[in-house]
């Protein structure tokens, strides 16, 4: 092979090393999906998603699964608000039935649309839209009323140490249509206290309920559920800006119903190198799943012409 096919290969290794970086993935629940209520990966710059199975323990499939995050070990975290359950997630789905936690403590049994997020601190937050509170939750359950939000948050997402933490209006108020909250708040930790950050702007269609998560880089990003009572639309990824709340389309799914979304464990961590992107080396639970965004894929279809072309021409 000589020296000019060579740089060819390596620049095109190159490429498509880059770009399959270029992104995070994301893991959501289609709860609201028909059908629904299974895990997916998601690759947020393309919106593409694979399905990795129904969130089920012995009990049953978990229906109403409205927040998931990443603690600081890679372990994937959910809340279901139909059974009212804490619980680790497989990376098929399954869940053990022994590891479930009741949640308690909470002032409202339903309705809950469920925000969470871990912390740098290990400290797990929920945010209810029934009663419109914040609270830190053990992890045996047992939640702890911080203070009153004053607004409708149906998604929370932490960053850095101390955490700064915020949250992201329910969008719509029901799958009617009905107005609600469609700004990014920035929320005190100690008492609930939401301070405006700004809305999302025209970039973000009508959503009813969304997930929100940090990348280990810092990159905020959202994912909205836009399935209304008579259409099946896809949930569109969204970067949201934190000092203004503007956000960015970035692509759209092609499944319907998404509701929470996790990324990275806790990101701005200064004692732990920001957290890092799941799955950690050497995490069974989460194998590496590659991916390659719309450049690397053409950078790995040029690679594979190159040296189908090559090996061609060296048997003629």
């Amino acid at each position: 092979m000589n020296a000019s096919i060579r740089k060819l290969l390596f620049g095109a290794l190159v490429c498509s090393a880059g770009s399959a970086v270029a992104a995070p993935v994301g893991y959501s629940v289609n709860a609201d999906g028909v059908p629904g209520d299974a895990l997916h990966v998601i690759e947020l710059d393309s919106g593409t998603s694979v399905e990795r199975g129904t969130v089920q323990s012995a009990q049953g499939t978990f229906l109403d699964i409205e927040g998931m995050a990443f603690d600081a070990s890679g372990q994937l975290w959910a809340v279901d608000d139909e059974r009212l359950r804490l619980f680790p997630v497989g990376s098929t789905g399954l869940v053990s039935q022994a590891e479930e936690r009741p949640l308690t403590g909470l002032g409202a049994l339903a309705g809950n649309d469920f925000g969470m997020t871990f912390s740098c601190d290990g400290d797990l937050y929920l945010s209810s839209v029934a009663n419109q509170a914040l609270y830190r939750v053990a992890m045996d359950g047992t939640a702890t009323e911080l203070g009153s939000l004053g607004q409708r948050i149906s998604a929370l997402a932490a960053y850095g140490k101390p955490a700064r933490l915020y949250g992201l209006g329910n969008g719509l108020q029901d799958d009617q249509g009905t107005r609600d909250n469609r700004s990014l708040y920035e929320i005190d930790t100690q008492t609930g206290a939401t301070s405006l950050i700004g809305e999302l702007g025209p970039a973000a269609a009508d959503y009813f309920e969304a997930g929100l998560a940090f990348a280990s880089d810092g990159t905020l990003w959202a994912l909205t559920d836009r399935r209304t009572a008579t259409q099946d639309l896809g949930s569109q990824v969204l970067q949201l800006d934190p000092a203004t709340g503007s956000a960015t389309l970035i692509a759209t799914t092609s499944v319907a119903g998404f509701e929470s979304l996790a990324i990275a464990p806790p990101a701005g961590c200064s004692d732990d190198n920001d957290g890092g992107d799941p799955p950690p080396p050497g995490n069974d639970r989460w194998p590496q799943i590659p991916t390659l965004d719309v450049y690397g894929r053409l950078a790995a279809i040029l690679l594979l012409l190159i040296v189908g072309g090559t090996a061609l021409r060296g048997r003629s």
